[in-house]
C-alpha cells in the first residue's frame, strides 16, 4: 500500500461503514501473475460472466443477502418499542393498542421473514445449477426476478417499519435511519434494477425479445 493513494471519493447517503473510497496506483509495476484477462463474448465484449452465466445470478443474490441484516435490524428497532412507544397526536399508550399499527407491524414482519425464507430458497437453487447444468436464459431471467422480488419487498417492509415509529427515527442516533439509508443504497445497485430485469424478464417470457428493432443480445446479457 506504500505505493498507493487513497482518493475520498465514498461520499453516500447510506454503507459509510464500508470506507469504499479508491485507490489509485499510479506507474506501479503489476507482475503477469496477478492480471486476468476476461474471455470474449461473440462481439468482442469482455464475458464477465466467464462463459458461466447462472454465476452473474448468484452474485446478485450475494449483494441481496447484505440487505437481510438491515430488514432484521430495522424489525429488532421497531419491535423494542412497539408496546411502549406511544403514537403521537392520539388517545393510544402504546403502538401495540392500535388495531392499524398492529396490521402494519404484522405487513412489515411477515414481508421481512417471508422475504428471507425466499432468499435462502433461492441461494440453494441456484446453487444447485453451479456444477453446470444447462440453464436457458429465461431460467435464469426468472431467478434475477425473484432476487429483485425480494429486494423490493424489505425495502417496502422498512418503509412501513419507518412510518410506523415516526419522525424521530430519523435521529443521527437512531439505528432505524441508518438500516433504511444502507437498504435503500444496497438495492440501487446494478445488479438489482428492478426496471431492467422486469423488462429483460417481459422480452423473454412474451417472446417479444426480436420485435420493435429491440436488440436480443442486450436483454440477454442483463439477465
Amino acid at each position: 500500500m506504500s505505493e498507493l493513494t487513497v482518493e475520498r471519493t465514498w461520499r453516500v447517503a447510506g454503507l459509510q461503514g464500508t470506507g469504499s473510497h479508491t485507490v489509485v496506483a499510479d506507474g506501479v509495476f503489476i507482475p503477469a501473475e496477478r492480471l486476468f484477462e476476461f474471455p470474449l463474448s461473440h462481439d468482442d465484449a469482455p464475458q464477465l460472466s466467464q462463459g458461466r452465466p447462472v454465476e452473474i445470478v448468484s452474485q446478485t443474490v450475494s449483494v441481496t443477502a447484505t440487505l437481510v441484516g438491515a430488514a432484521l435490524g430495522a424489525l429488532d428497532v421497531v419491535k423494542a418499542v412497539v408496546k411502549t412507544r406511544k403514537p403521537p397526536m392520539t388517545r393510544y399508550d402504546s403502538l401495540a393498542e392500535s388495531a392499524s399499527a398492529r396490521h402494519v407491524f404484522a405487513e412489515a414482519e411477515h414481508m421481512v421473514t417471508s422475504s428471507y425464507d425466499r432468499l435462502i430458497s433461492l441461494a440453494g437453487r441456484i446453487d444447485a445449477l453451479l456444477p453446470g447444468d444447462d440453464v436457458t436464459v429465461v431460467q435464469r431471467s426468472s431467478l434475477r426476478m425473484d432476487a429483485v422480488s425480494i429486494v423490493q419487498q424489505f425495502v417496502r417492509a422498512v418503509d412501513l417499519l419507518l412510518d410506523l415509529h415516526g419522525f424521530s427515527a430519523f435521529a443521527l442516533d437512531n439505528p432505524l435511519q441508518r438500516f433504511w439509508r444502507d437498504l435503500n443504497v444496497v438495492a440501487q445497485h446494478a445488479q438489482l434494477s428492478t426496471c431492467i430485469t422486469t423488462e429483460n424478464y417481459g422480452l423473454l417470457v412474451t417472446e417479444a425479445a426480436g420485435a420493435g428493432g429491440l436488440s436480443v443480445r442486450r436483454p440477454s446479457l442483463a439477465a
